[in-house]
């Protein structure tokens, strides 16, 4: 019922977004600049390709990985589309790309398989760079200090390391899309905080999906905000920085378990109040994008993750502190106090005009008119939240809700 509840209101949410944009003048979509070379600032006269590309430091970030899945992109369409986004945001030339074959049997375990694989790459990947970077000086001293001494040097060498700057690598979907909110003072507030060893964090998503149930959004910093919610309300993985030792965490679950549910909803499990966001997120799932989980869902995602809808309702999340779950009922709750006053409105105005031959309101008639329209279009809006949204099990077994409970975790994909 949860995920009944956030389907319609990211349909009532969108539409609604989707109505005040169509009088919004559109903002300019060049919000890059020009650049050529990732993850090191780079300056305009280094670029090279036809792609507009700003100077964007990514060099807090390790390494980058972009999964994708050639035999669901014979054409490269998907591939070349990320790739082109990345190289407008600087990320391009330092991007791994890592490519799988679906799981036509499960596409939910193809996911979580795929990004589980890229984390145990990436641990070789960053014990290759730190064996590299090793001081062969410090080698030279654990082998001839006696043992004492070089227990000593251990347990000073780990308080140390308490305090240095934790690894940490940038995780990407080829479903990748940007929302235009990108800029340097996000990046450096990202920096500052993951930098900061005074912060227990595991998990910073550059991208997330506001509408799934019981999720409670609270700033945290000025650019950074926690996000709140348990297993089923899968936040997506687009675009997620993740550190070695939560990199570790889910590899040493993965061993002990192996697959057992969707990627998101084992994060939840393991990172339950270590989870942070960009505020607002530069990137989103793209609107569209197919998907390789349930494409059933892709007319409502070409709705739902437009750019400025995300943003906005990720907005109201964290301006208001509401989690999902009380923002449904007042969503429709709002629909139906507007469609209510503008029908009585219309109704006084059209029972005038029949019985006299004329308007007597007090009203002016173009008001009435467009409180006309904005009864029908708030009832329309409820109406297609009600029809969009999944149909829930006909029995609530268990098993059924399980499956409710993966339906939920892949709307991402």
């Amino acid at each position: 019922m949860s995920m009944i509840m956030s389907m319609m209101l990211m349909v009532l949410l969108g539409a609604s977004t989707s109505v005040v944009n169509a009088f919004t003048p559109p903002k300019s979509s060049s919000f890059l600049a020009a650049a050529s070379r990732p993850i090191q600032m780079a300056s305009s006269a280094t670029a090279t390709s036809t792609t507009t590309t700003k100077a964007y430091d990514w060099s807090f970030i390790d390494r980058v990985y972009l999964i994708t899945c050639p035999n669901a992109d014979p054409d490269g369409t998907r591939l070349s589309t990320a790739q082109s986004i990345l190289e407008t945001v600087n990320l391009k030339a330092n991007v791994t790309v890592k490519p799988f074959d679906t799981d036509d049997e499960d596409r939910i375990r193809g996911c979580y398989t795929s990004h589980i694989s890229v984390l145990q790459d990436a641990l070789v990947d960053l014990e290759r760079s730190s064996s590299s970077n090793n001081n062969p000086w410090d080698a030279f001293v654990q082998k001839v200090l006696p043992p004492s001494n070089n227990n000593n040097n251990n347990n000073k060498r780990q308080k140390q390391g308490q305090r240095q700057r934790q690894r940490r690598i940038l995780v990407l979907e080829d479903n990748i899309a940007a929302t235009g909110n990108l800029d340097q003072a996000g990046l450096d507030a990202i920096q500052s905080y993951a930098d900061d060893t005074s912060n227990h964090w595991d998990v910073i998503h550059l991208a997330y999906i506001p509408y799934v149930p019981s999720l409670t959004v609270v700033r945290e910093k000025d650019r950074l905000v926690k996000l709140n919610c348990g297993i089923g309300s899968a936040l997506g993985t687009t675009a997620y920085i993740i550190t070695e030792d939560a990199i570790r965490i889910l590899c040493q679950q993965h061993a002990a378990q192996s697959y057992y549910a969707a990627i998101p909803d084992v994060m939840a499990e393991l990172f339950p109040t270590t989870r942070y966001a960009a505020f607002p997120t530069p990137f989103l799932r793209a609107p569209q994008t197919k998907s390789l989980v349930n494409p059933q869902l892709d007319e409502l995602r070409q709705v739902l993750f437009r750019p400025t809808i995300t943003s906005f309702v990720q907005r109201i999340l964290t301006m208001t502190g509401w989690s999902t779950n009380q923002l449904l009922p007042l969503t429709i709750g709002t629909l139906l106090a507007v469609s209510g006053i503008s029908g009585k409105m219309s109704v006084e105005a059209m029972t005038s005009i029949v019985t006299t031959g004329s308007y007597q309101g007090d009203a002016p008639l173009p008001v009435v008119a467009v409180s006309f329209v904005i009864c029908i279009a708030s009832l329309a809006l409820i109406a297609q939240g009600v029809l969009l949204a999944p149909q829930p099990p006909a029995t609530a077994t268990n098993d059924e809700e399980e499956e409710e409970q993966a339906s939920s975790s892949v709307i991402y994909k």
